[in-house]
C-alpha cells in the first residue's frame, strides 16, 4: 500500500466554511455601510473573556493578558500633529435635495443632517424676499457651503446711479441701482461689485468707442456683467465678424476679444426682452470672435409664476451652446423705504449668473474661465427638450450642483501620478487605524476641483479568514525548534490593501514562539505564545508613503483529552508600529497640490479566538472587534491506501 496525505474539507456552520458571519447589520458590508452610516462608526469593542489560569501556562497567559491590555489601554491609532498648511480645497457638503418647481436630472448624494441649515437659511429676510428665484436655482446649498464670492470681483457696465427724471416729468431709479442690487445680493455677498457708467439711463448709452475703452480700463475684474443689448438685430444675423463690427465698433469689438485673451475674464450678457426667438446681436458676439469662447455665458430668463421661459425673455436661439437660464424676476430693497422694488427682465437674470461665476472662482480660484463656464453649463438643470435647446439653452443655473464635485473622484498620490479614488480595500487592522485616525484628504473631480474627503469613507474591510489560515496550517513557515523554543518566519496578509491603500501582496515576519506543554492525569495542557516583527513595503500607487517596523504577537492556550481538544487564543495582533501616510489637501490658488503627511498608530485591539477540535474536525468562532466574526468548521485528516 502506498500512503498519500490529502485533505478533505465539509461545508457546514451554516453553509460557512472557514469564512464570516455576515449579520444584518454587517458593515463590513461595503453596499450597507454606504447605506447605513450611522451605524457603522466602529465603536464595537472586544469582550473580555474569563481566562482559566492553568499552572504552568503562564507564558501564553501572559502572552493573552498582555494583548487584551492593548484593547483595554491603547486608543487603537491616531494621526500626528502637523503643522498648518494653508488650503484652499474646499468642503464637499452634499445636501439633500429640497421640492423646487424645476425637474432635476439625476441625485445628489443625501446629508440629512444639513436639513436645519438650510431651513435657518431659507429663513433669513434676504432670502426670502425672493425665495422662490432662489430655491430655482437652488442657492441655500452655496450658502450653507460657507461660498460667499470673496476675493473675486464683478465689473457691471449699466447706467448712471442714482434717480433721474424721466420723460413724464416723475423721478425714476437708474437702471443700474436694480442691477447692483441683484449683484450684492446674497449669492456672492462678498464679491466685490464695482460699477462702470456706460449710459446716463437706459435710453441715453455711449458710443460703442466709447464703451470699448471703459471696458477695457476694468483691468483686475473676474466677471464682466452686461444686462444690455441690442434689439434692432438679433443673434442669428451675425454670421462673420464685419456683422458684428459695422453697427459697434472695432474697439468695442477688440477691447472685449483682449479681455477675454490676455484677462482670463467671464463675460455674462443678457439676451434681451423683445419676445423673440432669437437673443440680441451682442449676445452672438462668439459666434464671430473665437477669443471668447469659453468666456462668454448668453442669459435667458425664467418665470417661476409660470414656470417656463419669462414671455418677453428672447430665447437662447443659435446661441444655445453658450446659454443659460436664471430666474428674470428679483425684489431689490428701495432706498431708505420698507418696500421693494420688483424687477423683471433679463437684465437682472444676468447678474444672478455673474455672482454664481464669482462663487466657483472663490472656491477654486486655479479654475480658468473655460472650466468655469462649463461647470455652469454641465451642471444646469435641463430644461425643455432634452439636452441642450433653443429655448433654455443648457437649462437652469443651479448651485448645489455647481458646488460639488462632477464626475469622478480621484486622488493625488503625488503631484505627477493621480488615480480614481475607488473604494480601497483592506485589512481590519488598517481599516480601524484609518478611522481612528480619521483623516481628512482632497479628492479632485472632474474639472480638478479639491473637494475635502473623509479616507474612512473610502475604506472597506477584508476579514484574514482566519479559518482558511487554520486549515492551511504551519505550511508556509520557516522555523527551527530548540527546546520549547521556536524561531522561523512566515509570510502573512496581515496588512494587505488593494487601492489607493495597496500594499506588497504579503509581508515576511520573523517570529520566537515558547510552546509549553504538560499532563494532569489524561489531559494536557498547551500553550504557546509568539512574538513577530516585520517591515511592510507600500505599493508605488498607495497614499501610504512608509511603515515603521511592526511588532505583532499571539497567544494560545488550551486543552486535549481522548479524542477532544478546547483552545482559546488571541490570532496575531499588532501591538506596535506606525503607517505613514502622503496625502493631498487641497491646492493652492495657483493649483499646485497641497500634500500633509500623517503618521498613524497601528496598535489594535485583539480578535478573540475560540476552537474546538474532535478527531479530524475543527470548530471555530472569531470575535473581531473590527471586521464581521467569523464563524468556520473544516475536515483536515490522512488516508492510507
Amino acid at each position: 500500500m502506498k500512503s498519500l496525505n490529502k485533505i478533505f474539507t465539509g461545508i457546514l456552520c451554516g453553509a460557512l466554511v472557514a469564512t464570516r458571519v455576515m449579520a444584518a447589520d454587517d458593515c463590513s458590508n461595503l453596499a450597507y455601510k454606504q447605506a447605513h452610516p450611522e451605524r457603522c462608526q466602529y465603536t464595537k469593542s472586544p469582550e473580555s473573556s474569563n481566562l482559566l489560569l492553568w499552572s504552568g501556562g503562564a507564558v501564553a497567559i501572559g502572552g493573552i493578558a498582555a494583548l487584551i491590555g492593548v484593547a483595554a489601554g491603547g486608543n487603537g491609532g491616531g494621526a500626528s500633529s502637523n503643522p498648518s498648511i494653508p488650503s484652499v480645497s474646499s468642503t464637499y457638503s452634499v445636501r439633500s435635495i429640497l421640492p423646487t418647481t424645476i425637474a432635476r436630472t439625476g441625485t445628489a448624494p443625501d446629508f440629512t443632517d444639513t436639513d436645519a441649515e438650510l431651513t435657518s437659511i431659507k429663513s433669513s429676510e434676504n432670502y426670502k424676499r425672493n425665495a422662490n428665484a432662489y430655491d430655482d436655482i437652488r442657492l441655500a446649498y452655496s450658502i450653507a457651503r460657507g461660498y460667499t464670492g470673496a476675493g473675486t470681483k464683478i465689473a457691471v457696465f449699466d447706467t448712471a446711479r442714482g434717480t433721474f427724471i424721466n420723460d413724464g416729468g416723475y423721478s425714476e431709479t437708474q437702471h443700474s441701482e436694480q442691477v447692483l442690487g441683484v449683484a450684492t445680493g446674497p449669492i456672492a455677498p462678498n464679491a466685490v461689485v464695482e460699477h462702470y457708467t456706460i449710459a446716463y439711463n437706459k435710453n441715453s448709452y455711449f458710443s460703442y468707442q466709447q464703451i470699448g475703452d471703459i471696458i477695457a480700463s476694468a483691468n483686475d475684474a473676474n466677471v464682466y456683467n452686461n444686462s444690455w443689448n441690442v434689439s434692432e438685430i438679433t443673434a442669428d444675423k451675425i454670421n462673420e465678424i464685419d456683422d458684428l463690427v459695422k453697427p459697434t465698433s472695432a474697439n468695442f469689438v477688440n477691447a472685449i476679444s483682449d479681455v477675454a485673451a490676455n484677462k482670463d475674464a467671464i463675460f455674462v450678457w443678457s439676451a434681451g426682452n423683445d419676445y423673440g426667438t432669437q437673443s440680441g446681436m451682442l449676445s452672438a458676439m462668439p459666434r464671430v470672435v473665437p477669443e471668447l469662447n469659453g468666456h462668454f455665458v448668453n442669459v435667458v430668463a425664467w418665470d417661476n409664476d409660470t414656470s417656463a421661459l419669462a414671455d418677453y425673455s428672447n430665447a437662447c436661439g443659435v446661441t444655445k451652446d453658450y446659454c443659460i437660464t436664471a430666474p428674470g424676476t428679483i425684489k431689490t430693497p428701495r432706498p431708505n423705504s420698507r418696500f421693494n422694488d420688483v424687477n423683471v427682465g433679463t437684465s437682472f437674470a444676468a447678474p444672478i449668473v455673474s455672482s454664481a461665476i464669482a462663487v466657483i472662482r472663490e472656491a477654486w480660484p486655479y479654475l480658468n474661465a473655460a472650466q468655469i463656464t462649463d461647470i455652469l453649463f454641465t451642471t444646469a438643470a435641463d430644461l425643455g427638450d432634452a439636452g441642450v435647446d433653443e429655448i433654455y439653452g443648457h437649462g437652469m443655473l443651479d448651485m448645489e450642483a455647481a458646488t460639488r464635485p462632477v464626475g469622478e473622484l480621484s486622488i493625488a498620490i503625488s503631484d505627477n501620478v493621480i488615480q480614481p479614488m475607488q473604494i480601497a480595500t483592506v485589512s481590519p487592522e488598517i481599516a480601524h487605524a484609518i478611522k481612528s485616525a480619521s483623516p481628512t484628504v482632497a479628492s479632485f473631480d472632474a474639472y480638478g476641483r479639491a473637494f475635502d474627503t473623509k479616507l474612512s469613507d473610502n475604506v472597506a474591510v477584508r476579514n484574514r479568514g482566519l479559518g482558511f489560515e487554520r486549515l492551511r496550517g504551519d505550511d508556509n513557515r520557516a522555523k527551527i525548534s530548540v527546546g520549547a523554543m521556536e524561531f522561523g518566519f512566515y509570510r502573512s496578509d496581515i496588512l494587505k490593501g488593494t487601492g489607493f491603500l495597496a500594499t506588497d501582496d504579503e509581508t515576511t515576519t520573523s517570529y520566537i514562539a515558547a510552546n509549553k506543554s504538560f499532563n494532569i492525569g489524561s489531559v494536557e495542557l498547551f500553550a504557546r505564545s509568539q512574538f513577530g516583527t516585520s517591515h511592510p513595503n507600500a505599493s508605488s500607487e498607495s497614499i501610504i508613503s512608509e511603515f515603521s517596523n511592526i511588532y505583532t504577537a499571539s497567544a494560545t492556550l488550551g486543552l486535549r483529552g481522548g479524542d477532544w481538544s478546547f483552545s482559546i487564543g488571541v490570532p496575531e495582533t499588532i501591538i506596535n508600529g506606525n503607517m505613514n501616510l502622503h496625502t493631498a489637501s487641497g491646492r493652492t490658488s495657483n493649483g499646485t497640490i497641497i500634500f500633509n503627511d500623517y503618521q498613524i498608530n497601528m496598535a489594535t485591539a485583539p480578535s478573540i479566538e475560540y476552537t474546538a477540535n474532535y478527531r479530524f474536525l475543527t470548530a471555530g468562532f472569531v470575535d473581531n472587534p473590527y471586521g464581521s466574526d467569523e464563524c468556520y468548521i473544516f475536515a483536515k485528516t490522512k488516508l492510507k491506501f
